[in-house]
């Protein structure tokens, strides 16, 4: 009986060792194209990610070109502006200013100084005194009553007889007599 259970143990054995080499064989290769279907989901998987990523990449890429050309436009325009800026703030400054050394020459000339004088006693050109004059307040009334841009208002010649209160029509300018009146 022993030798019986034996040959049966064999026979099952070797049937089931031809039967699982039969089986093992389309079960590797089963494996192995199941491996090899997750390989490529993966690859695939991997494709669409690198994918998403390269379009990211080169848009990335594209958009850094452009705001360089922005940044070249921008900086155009945003200098533009300051320049502009800048220059309405000058014009207001040197209005100011202009307006404050008329101001100053307006309240000279009616204490009964020339420009002539004005411009000597301070050691100023006279053609800087006459270019302040013009930003006096109100000094273009002052000046159509005289009828010269260069005499002033006219108080001056006012107690100045003959020809020597009259400017000379070269120059503009008063005789020196004049400047001491």
């Amino acid at each position: 009986m022993a030798v019986v259970v034996a040959r049966s143990a064999i026979t099952l054995l070797g049937s089931s060792t031809m039967t699982a080499a039969r089986t093992s064989k389309a079960e590797a290769r089963r494996r192995a194209v199941e491996a090899f279907r997750r390989a490529n989901e993966e690859r695939a998987a991997r494709d669409r990610e690198n994918l998403k990523d390269a379009t990211i990449l080169i848009h990335a890429i594209d958009k850094l070109a452009e705001i360089g050309e922005w940044k070249k436009v921008r900086r155009a325009e945003l200098r533009a502006q300051a320049d502009a800026q800048l220059e309405r703030e000058e014009a207001k400054r040197v209005g100011d200013e202009r307006a404050a050394a008329g101001a100053a020459i307006e309240r000279m000339r009616e204490r009964g100084e020339t420009l002539t004088t004005i411009a000597t006693n301070h050691g100023v050109a006279i053609g800087a005194v006459r270019a302040m004059a013009r930003h006096a307040p109100n000094s273009g009334k002052s000046l159509q009553q005289s009828g010269s841009h260069a005499l002033g208002t006219g108080r001056a010649e006012e107690g100045v007889g003959g020809s020597s209160g009259a400017a000379h029509a070269e120059s503009g300018e008063w005789p020196t007599n004049a400047a001491t009146a």
